[in-house]
Parts: structure tokens; C-alpha cells; sequence
């Protein structure tokens, strides 16, 4: 309801705004005829604002907006942990006013924008319960084994795993490698590093949801580990590929173990309780 009626507001401010200048209002009733009819349709508006419209009609739509056209349950990116973490890590100081650093700002602002306008926030998730549970494996219902024996330590006592799979598709890593190919590494060395944040950050917001959801049944949630990390076997890729269906949400692996695409995350998460 509350969507309907900012939707009707912009429509209305839009329709006032033609009389002062045309650009504005008729963006303005554009995002009004967007949010009330095509709420649904949110990965869609959210690449096209990002792509097309003039770049303070985009901040206020990425910082408020978007918001209110998610569904309820949506779960993706967090944008704005994105960009801390990219400034973080790469020790980049927003308020250094000097050329060089001036020049970075407005090639990691650009390459944002786009990886909004090219991520595709997916998920899937299953439950399983643990059937057997051995110093060195892990058995769950269908007969699939995983072997590992540090990660026992986490879960003894457990019931059941959450295997689940989050992906932003293709469109970031191949966008980063074209830019590198144009003699444009440092965007491309930017958008590849916001899409390894972005994916980090869509696996977080899953892994967050699931806690919540176990916690209306009294039940906890660990947190995430996936194959290749400590002694679990980055083979085992294989063995949970069996059990989530990967093309789902468009993913796969290579012969090579690797995620297709690259900008993807295979976990599971313990339930106890």
C-alpha cells in the first residue's frame, strides 16, 4: 500500500514538474508508473535507472527507492557495505582531494553504478538432515558423504545442513575483463573487486535470512563454510551439485571445480536446535 501511494506522489510531482522543466517530470512520473505497476519487475528497473537515468535520479532510486519496490523477501546486494569494504581494503581515503585520488573516486563511483546495473542476484537453498556423523565425515539424507574433520568440530550436535548456492551472474566479470582488454585496467581491477564483494555480501544477507527464519523455531544457525576451506576437499563441489540444483539460478561447475560463473558462492550452514 505505502508503495502505491509514493508511486501515485511521484506521479503527481511529475505531472507538476512539465510545467517547470520536461526532463524531470517526465522522469518523475516514469518512476511513479514503475513502482505502481511493475513492482515485480525490480532486477529490471533497477538496470535500466542505473544505466540511463542522470546520475542524482540513480542515487536517490539506489538509496531509497529500491527499497520500496523490493518484494518482501528479497534478498541482495549491500551496495553501500560494498563500497566500504572496496575503499577499506584498497586504502582508499574518500576526502584526499589530490588529482590521482580524485580520479580513482570517479572511476569506482562509475564502476558501481554499473555493477548495479549488471549484477543478478540469485539464491537457492535446501535443507537435509544429518543421517550419520563420523570423526572424519558427515552424512546426510540421500547417502551423500562429505569428509572433513575439522569442520566435525562444528557440528556435533546438529540436525540438520543447509546447503545453498548465491550467485550475481556474468554480467560484472565479463564487463571487468572487456574493460581490462580496452586499456582500462584500473576500472576493470575496481568492477572485478566490487563483484567479489558483491557476491561476499549476497551470501552474508542469506546466510542472516536463515537465521532468522530457524530462530521463530528456537533453532541456531552457524556460520557458512564452504569446500576448499580449511580440510574440506574443493572436490566436494561435486558431491553438493548432486543434491542443489545448480541451473536453478543459471550456475555450474567446470571440470576444473570452478563456479560458472566465477562470481558465485556454495556453502552450508549447520542447524541445531
Amino acid at each position: 500500500m505505502l508503495a502505491k501511494l509514493i508511486a501515485i506522489l511521484f506521479i503527481l510531482i511529475g505531472i507538476a514538474g512539465l510545467v517547470l522543466p520536461v526532463a524531470p517530470g517526465i522522469l518523475m512520473i516514469a518512476l511513479g508508473v514503475l513502482l505502481l505497476f511493475y513492482r515485480e519487475k525490480h532486477e529490471e528497473i533497477n538496470r535500466v535507472v542505473n544505466e540511463k537515468a542522470p546520475i542524482l535520479i540513480a542515487d536517490f532510486y539506489n538509496n531509497f527507492i529500491h527499497g520500496i519496490i523490493l518484494p518482501r523477501h528479497y534478498i541482495g546486494v549491500d551496495w553501500p557495505w560494498v563500497k566500504k569494504q572496496i575503499l577499506r581494503t584498497e586504502k582508499m581515503n574518500p576526502y584526499n582531494k589530490n588529482e590521482r585520488a580524485e580520479t580513482i573516486r570517479l572511476a569506482l563511483d562509475e564502476c558501481m553504478r554499473k555493477a548495479r546495473s549488471l549484477s543478478m542476484p540469485k539464491h537457492t537453498f535446501i535443507e537435509k538432515k544429518i543421517t550419520a556423523l563420523k570423526d572424519d565425515s558427515i552424512e546426510i539424507e540421500g547417502g551423500i558423504k562429505f569428509y572433513t574433520k575439522k569442520t566435525i568440530l562444528f557440528i556435533r550436535g546438529a540436525s540438520h545442513l543447509v546447503l545453498f548456492l548465491v550467485t550475481i551472474g556474468d554480467g560484472i566479470e565479463k564487463e571487468a575483463s572487456l574493460l581490462t582488454l580496452d586499456k582500462d585496467p584500473l576500472k576493470g581491477y575496481l568492477l572485478d573487486r566490487i563483484g567479489s564483494f558483491a557476491v561476499e555480501s549476497l551470501a552474508d544477507k542469506l546466510e542472516k535470512r536463515l537465521r532468522k527464519d530457524y530462530a521463530l523455531n528456537k533453532k541456531s544457525v552457524s556460520s557458512r563454510f564452504s569446500p576448499g576451506y580449511c580440510d574440506w576437499p574443493i572436490e566436494e563441489r561435486f558431491k553438493m551439485a548432486k543434491v542443489i540444483d545448480f541451473s536453478k539460478i543459471g550456475v555450474s561447475l567446470s571440470e576444473g571445480r570452478m563456479m560458472v560463473p566465477k562470481k558465485s558462492i556454495l556453502a552450508i550452514v549447520v542447524v541445531s536446535g
